[in-house]
C-alpha cells in the first residue's frame, strides 16, 4: 500500500450486458492500492442491479468502495465530475462501463509515471473488441493505435484541433491536471475533447505515449462514436459533432483566423460524409445550413475554399442519387 493510489472512475449508463466485464477487469488488476467508484446514470435498464451484485467483492478487494445512482440522468460530463470531486488519487484513470482493461494495466501505468515525472498525461495503446463478447475471453480486433502517435508539444494544440488524436479510453492523468485546469465542461456534451483543448492551450502540458496493449475499448451500438447499428445513430453523432464545434468555437482565439475557419469546415465536411452515407436527414440539413451561414470563409485561401466547395457539392450530388 506504499504505492501511490489510482482512483478509477466508472460512469454507467445502460450497460448492464458490459459492467461484469468491467468490474471484473478492475477486480482482476495486478495493482493493489486502488480506490473504486462508479455512479449509475438513472439507467433505466438494470445496471444498477448489477452494480450492487459486485460490492461484496469489491469491499473484499479494495479498501475503499463508493457506488454512486443519480436519481435523474445528468449526462456523462457531471456523472464524472461527481465523481471527481470525491476522489483522492494520485492518479486518475475513467473507464468506460462497456469497456474493461488489461490485468497489468494499472501497473503498467502508474509505473510510467512514476519513472517519467515531468509526463502530466499518459495515453497507452489498447484493441477494439466486439459488442457479443465477454472478458477475458476478448477476440482482439484493430489496435487503437496502428502507429505511434505523436505527442510532442510543439503544435499539438493544433494538431488535436485538426483530429482529435488523443483517445480518452486510454488516457490516465495526474490529479495535478485536474487541479490545475478543472474538471470537465458540464455546458458540454461530450467531455474529452474540450478538456484536451483546455489543458493544451498554453503549452505547458505534457503528454507521452506508452505503446502497450492495456485498454480494451468495446465498440456497440451504445458507443458514442459506433456506426454498427443505426438505433439511435443520429442523435449520437451530433450530440459528438456539436460538442466538437462547440469545443473549437470555445477556444477560437488560441488560432489564427485560417485555422480556426479550417478546422471548422473539415469537421463539417466530415460529419456531413457521415450524414450522407448513413442517411441521417436532420443531420445533414444541420451541416447544410452551417455550411452556407459560416461567416470565416475569408480567412480561406481561394484555391483551399474552392476545393472545399467542390467536396461539399460532391457529397450533395451523392446525397441526392441515395434518395
Amino acid at each position: 500500500m506504499n504505492k501511490p493510489l489510482v482512483s478509477i472512475l466508472i460512469p454507467c449508463y445502460n450497460h448492464e450486458a458490459f459492467l461484469d466485464d468491467c468490474i471484473g477487469s478492475i477486480i482482476n488488476q495486478d495493482y493493489e492500492n486502488i480506490e473504486f467508484y462508479i455512479c449509475d446514470d438513472a439507467s433505466p435498464d438494470n445496471s444498477f442491479a448489477v452494480i450492487c451484485g459486485w460490492q461484496a467483492k469489491l469491499e473484499e478487494r479494495f479498501e475503499s468502495v463508493t457506488i454512486l445512482k443519480n436519481e435523474v440522468n445528468a449526462g456523462v460530463t457531471k456523472n464524472i465530475n461527481r465523481m471527481l470531486e470525491l476522489s483522492k488519487g494520485k492518479y486518475i484513470k475513467v473507464l468506460a462501463s462497456d469497456d474493461a482493461i488489461a490485468p497489468d494495466a494499472i501497473s503498467n501505468m502508474v509505473e510510467f509515471l512514476e519513472e517519467n515525472e515531468k509526463t502530466d498525461v499518459l495515453i497507452s495503446n489498447g484493441y477494439t473488441v466486439l459488442e457479443e463478447e465477454h472478458y477475458p475471453n476478448f477476440t482482439f480486433q484493430s489496435k487503437i493505435y496502428n502507429e505511434i502517435p505523436d505527442f510532442s508539444e510543439e503544435d499539438l494544440l493544433e494538431r488535436v484541433a485538426r483530429c482529435n488524436i488523443i483517445s480518452a479510453p486510454a488516457a490516465f492523468l495526474r490529479r495535478k491536471v485536474f487541479e490545475e485546469y478543472g474538471f470537465y465542461d458540464e455546458t458540454i456534451k461530450v467531455e474529452d475533447f474540450e478538456f484536451w483543448l483546455r489543458i493544451l492551450k498554453d503549452k505547458k502540458i505534457k503528454i507521452d505515449f506508452l505503446d502497450k496493449a492495456l485498454i480494451y475499448y468495446r465498440i456497440n451500438a451504445n458507443s458514442m462514436t459506433s456506426s454498427t447499428n443505426n438505433k439511435n445513430l443520429e442523435k449520437r453523432k451530433r450530440l459528438l459533432f456539436d460538442s466538437e464545434i462547440q469545443s473549437l468555437y470555445k477556444y477560437k482565439d488560441y488560432f489564427n483566423p485560417q485555422e480556426f475557419a479550417e478546422n471548422i469546415t473539415n469537421r463539417i465536411l466530415q460529419a456531413r460524409w457521415f450524414a450522407v452515407t448513413w442517411q441521417l436527414k436532420a443531420f445533414n440539413a444541420q451541416l447544410e445550413k452551417m455550411w452556407k451561414e459560416f461567416s470565416l470563409w475569408k480567412a480561406i485561401p481561394l484555391d483551399k475554399r474552392l476545393k472545399l466547395n467542390l467536396i461539399f457539392l460532391k457529397q450533395t450530388v451523392k446525397m441526392l442519387i441515395k434518395r
